[in-house]
């Protein structure tokens, strides 16, 4: 490297490392600053994740089906929160007794309910899904807070 290059690369690191302090003299910049820092931090524990997981996929690995009542049931919620989120229906109980599933709850769609009974015959470790899902409009207390109120046809 020429020592152009050299005194080019030394000045523009020293400009940032005397911004920087300037930067963390200022209230606003020392709160800029610790921002920057968590949002680093997290992105770095996000894509940890992403990485372990595509590692974990990788390998040829899932889940191990043969697990207790309660691990089952909470890995069936744990595939219908997100679904429930983006159909915006109501929660979905859930119990489980060897590998098979009962759903119970209320939900206003037909299709809502055949998309919750997909997911949950999907999930590692369920041999039969159970669905005692009634389908019908909602009542006030069993919709999302987010979702419109419907009316009834008559």
């Amino acid at each position: 490297m020429s020592r152009l290059k050299v005194l080019v690369v030394a000045t523009a690191g020293l400009a940032a490392a005397l911004g920087i302090t300037v930067l963390e003299r200022t209230e606003w910049g020392r709160r800029l600053s610790r921002r920057t820092a968590r949002r680093v931090a997290r992105l770095a524990r996000y894509e940890s994740g992403r990485l372990e997981g595509l590692r974990y996929h990788l390998a040829g690995r899932s889940p191990d089906p043969s697990v207790t009542d309660a691990l089952l049931a909470d890995r069936v919620r744990s595939s219908l929160g997100p679904l429930e989120h983006r159909l915006e229906i109501p929660r979905v109980h859930v119990t489980a007794c060897g590998h098979d599933v009962t759903l119970h709850g209320e939900l206003d769609s037909p299709w809502h309910a055949d998309q919750v009974v997909e997911a949950v015959a999907k999930v590692p470790g369920v041999a039969r899904v159970q669905s005692r899902l009634r389908v019908g409009p909602l009542r006030a207390e069993n919709r999302p807070p987010h979702a419109p109120a419907r009316r009834r046809a008559g």
